[in-house]
């Protein structure tokens, strides 16, 4: 259920604007970061390079671009090792962030990803509209620290953890979380 409809009843193209996934190991196609990076966005799929360049500054997204050698003309080759895996995940995140989706789920997003780096998505997902919420899969306690509601999953059961705090309490008593 996404606003009171069933996920079904929404076409692709609607649910491919509502819904973003940012996943450890992100799907990309052979091209450049930009070409990446605008891949489904109707919206903004004709921005030319400067105009797609002053909307990544006003998102707050340019920082990323600057982990790209060639900013958004790096190439971007599918299945091969011409960027990092952090930044592939890099680029799925400015794309999914581009679309201010309403549900955005983040599996293991920024397991490949250094501090610095993910504390620059944290402020980036804090500046996404309220309206969205974040579904945040994560071995890392210190990403989800400003989670609302923590969960930990244990062979396919939800145990509700509450805050960070109560989280961590429940991991030093040992109970079981994976």
């Amino acid at each position: 259920m996404l606003h009171g409809k069933d996920l079904r009843s929404y076409t692709p193209e609607e649910r491919a604007q509502k819904i973003g996934f940012i996943l450890q190991e992100p799907f990309l196609f052979s091209g450049t970061v930009q070409e990446n990076i605008l891949y489904g966005n109707e919206e903004y799929k004709d921005h030319s390079k400067e105009k797609l360049t002053a909307l990544l500054h006003e998102e707050g997204l340019d920082a990323l671009l600057e982990r790209f050698d060639q900013g958004l003309d790096t190439v971007v080759t599918a299945g091969s090792d011409t960027i990092s895996l952090g930044q592939k995940q890099l680029i799925a995140f400015i794309r999914a962030a581009l679309r201010h989706p309403d549900l955005l789920i983040l599996d293991e997003a920024t397991a490949n990803i250094d501090t610095v780096t993910e504390r620059l998505l944290d402020n980036i997902l804090t500046k996404l509209p309220k309206k969205a919420t974040k579904v945040i899969i994560a071995h890392r306690l210190n990403t989800i620290e400003n989670a609302d509601e923590i969960f930990f999953v244990n062979g396919g059961e939800l145990t509700p953890a509450g805050s960070l705090e109560q989280a961590v309490e429940m991991l030093s008593e040992g109970v079981r979380t994976s």
